[in-house]
This record gives C-alpha cells, structure tokens and sequence, in this order.
C-alpha cells in the first residue's frame, strides 16, 4: 500500500476542516432558528428555573448592597471632600499672603486665588493687597469689608455687589471697572482715579467721595495727585492748572492741548506721552523726563521753571543749548 505523499496529506486535512466548519455552521444556523421561533417557550421555561431565580435575588441584593454602602460612604466622601476644600483654601491663603508679605506687584498665583475663594462664597474681609496689580479681576459679589486695596490697580475689574464697606481703596485705578450694585459704605476713595467707562451703582457720586475722573476736557485744577499712575490715560484739552503731579507717571499719556500752568510737576514722568499744544508756563519741572515725548517744542519747555534740571532725548536737548 502507497503512503500519501505531503500535498495529498494537505489536501485531506482542508476537506476535514472545511467539513467541521460546515457542520459548527450548521448546528450554529439550526441553533438560532429553535431559539427565534421558540423564545417565549424558552423564556417562560428559563424563568421557572430555581437557579434563575437564584442569579435575580442575588442580583437584587448586590444592587441593594451598593445603594446601603453608597449610603453608608456618603458622609465620610462629603467630610472628605470638605477637607479637601480646606487645604485648597488653605494654600490660596498662602498664595495670597505671600505676595503681601513680599510687596509682589503682580502675582497671578494671588489673582487667581482671591477669584476662587470668592466664588466658592469665602468671605474675603480685610484681605491686604496693597499696590496689587488686579487688572480685570472678577470679584463679583465678594465679601471684601474692610480689604485694603490701598492703590490696587483695579482696571476692567468686576466688582458687582461686591461689599466693599470700609475698605481702603485711597489712589486705586478703577479705569474701566464695574461696581454696580457694590456696597461702598464708608469706603475710601480718595484720589481713586476713574474713567468714562468706570461704572458705580447708580445715584453715586465719586467725585464727592474725593475720587478723580481722568478723562478728555476734565477740569482737576488744584488737584492733588503725587504718585499717581497715568499711563496711556487721556488728558487732552483737560485744565489742570495748579495741581500737583510731583512724581507722577503719564507715560503713553495723550495731554494734547492739556494746561498745566503753575503745576507741580517735579520728577513727574513723560515718556513717549504726547504733549503737543499743552501749556507747561510757569509749571514746575525740576527732575521731570521728558524722554520719548513727542509735541513737545523749545517754546513750551522754557516757558516753564527749573527746566534746565528736566530730562529729555539727546535730540531734543540739542536744541534747548
């Protein structure tokens, strides 16, 4: 008898192979139809099972397991949670006192956390944040009785039903700001600097609390204003005759125009502010820079006191010798 050569042994065991994959095919095909056509029988005989009825209970009680620890767990996840908040708010604190301890202007690890904390309703009473830069915050409806936000710049802040009662905002830049609404009981705003844009709650007057609007064609004669920051404000055609701007910054100023007849202006700061058409007779610029100041001519510069001392481009000060 001849023993099958490899290819024939190949050829054999495709055919069984092809055959056992028919007939799983076919139990497979005959297994489906009994189960279409006979699925309520088999349903109603599955249900009548002792073990079924078994796996349903079982299944009922887990489910009534996970609602009782659920239940159980609930106040240990709230305590948890509660403690979770405590040590955010706890480092927010730290963020925020940091910064005061160190006298950071700018700190966005402040910002953000003086945001949150008000948000989450944490009362932020006598919070010190002098001289902070807090442009376009949100502290709508804070709690800030009390804050000193000594010189803050506030620019573009939201500050709706904030409580601001008592707090010191004495030289704060509330440019662009929204207080609408705001609480301002026995708030200091003196020398607060405001524009067209600032919004307070309607019926309030800053100008009677001491605050001053910064603004084309405002009249701030006699004003005191040392140190103020003006930066890129607009003054034009403004009277300010006889203020005091003894080491203020106009950098970027528009004064266009503006009349600072017998001003105090020593050590002020004027670069790149535009100056053109602006009356400086008699003003008092000992120490000012002029650097970068553009409109500015010979004429107006000696019409005022102490210019010899003043700071101007090389270009510029070629032409005062």
């Amino acid at each position: 008898m001849k023993s099958q050569n490899p290819n024939q042994k190949s050829q054999s065991f495709l055919q069984h192979k092809l055959l056992l994959i028919g007939i799983i095919w076919l139990f497979s095909l005959t297994f489906l139809v009994i189960i279409l056509f006979f699925s309520t029988q088999i349903s109603d005989w599955l249900s009548n099972l002792a073990f079924i009825k078994i796996l349903d209970a079982v299944s009922k009680l887990g489910i009534l397991i996970g609602v009782t620890t659920f239940l159980f767990e609930l106040p240990k996840q709230e305590k948890r949670a509660k403690a979770e908040r405590r040590r955010t708010h706890f480092e927010y604190w730290k963020a925020i006192d940091a910064a005061s301890a160190s006298s950071t202007v700018t700190s966005y690890a402040r910002k953000i956390a003086l945001e949150d904390l008000a948000s989450e309703g944490v009362s932020l009473r006598n919070v010190d944040t002098p001289n902070a830069d807090l442009r376009h915050i949100d502290l709508t409806g804070a709690d800030l009785t009390g804050a000193n936000l000594y010189k803050a710049d506030l620019t573009g802040a939201k500050l709706e039903g904030a409580n601001l009662s008592k707090a010191n905002l004495h030289g704060a830049r509330l440019y662009g700001a929204s207080l609408l609404n705001a609480k301002l009981e026995s708030t200091d705003l003196r020398k607060v600097l405001y524009d067209e844009h600032t919004q307070f709650p309607v019926g309030f007057n800053a100008a009677l609390m001491g605050a001053y609007l910064i603004a084309p064609g405002v009249s701030l004669e006699g004003a005191k204003l040392t140190n103020a920051i003006l930066w890129e404000s607009n003054l034009q055609d403004a009277n300010l005759e006889a203020s005091d701007f003894s080491e203020a910054s106009f950098r970027g100023a528009l004064l266009k125009n503006a009349n600072f007849q017998r001003a105090n202006l020593k050590k002020a700061k004027f670069g790149n502010a535009n100056l053109e058409g602006a009356k400086l007779d008699n003003a008092d610029i000992e120490g000012a820079s002029f650097w970068n100041a553009t409109g500015l001519t010979v004429k107006q510069v000696k019409s005022a006191k102490n210019w010899e001392t003043a700071e101007y481009s090389k270009d510029f000060h070629e032409k005062l010798v």
